[in-house]
């Protein structure tokens, strides 16, 4: 075959390629699309994508599955996605752990930038620092002040989870150390921390608030950039230290990388709109969450420095699972 022909033969199989791509996105979806959570069923972000559930599909004109695929801190049902055809019938829900585990774990089965195709981070939920009633701790000043003469502890739902990285951050932001004593989930932890046994917690403000409510513990600040739209009154930490630090249990939409751009953008159109429905919106307000609907752009530069941000506090806390 000389030169000429096997140029045209490329550019026609190439067009052949984009044409049936086209197709495929204009006809999308023709069946059944499946949500992976890589978590277990009743969790936040197994709730809120089981509320985004029904009007995605009837956005979409098809039924929308979620299946449960946890394990290994996300892994998992990332890797399964991961490996899952481009065609946008596959997508994995995935929060912190996806974007920590690189710098957690010596090796993963996949890449976590570019082995996906973000299509929108849907929400945020923020973790909120409290202490005893009773506690010498009145202010986020005073945590700072203490932890530079004395040892203070700090608990969290487990090794290298987002409330221990939230405070591991909080330390290498002010050159302090505290010690870190991990739980097997927030209840336990919060248990601890109401008898005494340590002296505060990042904790989960699903599972704080009603103990607040109840004058059982005391909140100093919330750990996103913005304030808690269930608790407004809490100021964050960056009002407070007056520098960048925004901690969140988010909840985001991956495709398996090479999935078409077109229908992408159609799934981030939907999800952004499904957001808006009343009942979404007050699930997610019961659960404390505030929606972004992101764009994939916006998510994607989200990961990318979620990765950098995690990967300095890990190494230098000495941080491993």
């Amino acid at each position: 075959m000389n030169r000429r022909i096997f140029m045209h033969t490329v550019a026609a199989g190439g067009a052949m390629v984009l044409g049936v791509r086209s197709a495929s996105a204009a006809n999308y979806p023709i069946k059944p699309v499946v949500i992976v959570v890589a978590f277990p069923p009743g969790g936040g972000a197994d709730t809120l994508t089981r509320a985004l559930s029904a009007p995605l599909a009837q956005a979409l004109g098809q039924s929308v599955i979620v299946e449960n695929k946890p394990g290994a801190s996300t892994v998992i049902g990332a890797d399964y996605v991961a490996k899952s055809l481009p065609d946008g019938y596959t997508l994995l829900v995935t929060s912190p752990p996806h974007v920590s585990n690189p710098s957690l774990m010596d090796k993963l089965p996949f890449d976590t930038v570019n082995d996906f195709a973000p299509v929108c981070l849907a929400a945020k939920s923020p973790f909120v620092l409290v202490v005893k009633p009773d506690s010498p701790i009145k202010a986020l000043d005073d945590l700072i002040a203490l932890a530079k003469i004395k040892q203070l502890t700090f608990g969290s739902s487990g090794n290298g989870t987002s409330d221990h990285l939230s405070t591991e951050m909080l330390c290498h932001m002010h050159g302090i150390a505290m010690l870190h004593i991990p739980y097997k989930g927030t209840g336990p932890a919060l248990i601890d921390l109401m008898g005494g046994h340590i002296d505060l917690m990042f904790a989960n403000i699903v599972g704080a608030a009603p103990l607040m409510r109840a004058g059982k513990l005391r909140a100093i600040a919330v750990t996103t950039a913005e304030r808690s739209s269930l608790l407004p009154e809490l100021p964050t930490v960056q009002e407070l230290i007056e520098m960048p630090f925004d901690v969140s249990a988010w909840t985001g939409f991956l495709a398996p990388a090479g999935t078409d751009p077109a229908i992408v953008d159609r799934l981030n159109r939907e999800i952004r709109s499904s957001l808006e429905v009343k009942q979404v919106k007050d699930i997610m307000k019961s659960s404390g969450a505030d929606a972004v609907g992101s764009t994939p752009a916006e998510f994607q530069g989200f990961i990318v420095n979620e990765i950098n941000k995690w990967s300095e506090i890990i190494k230098a806390a000495g941080i491993k699972v």
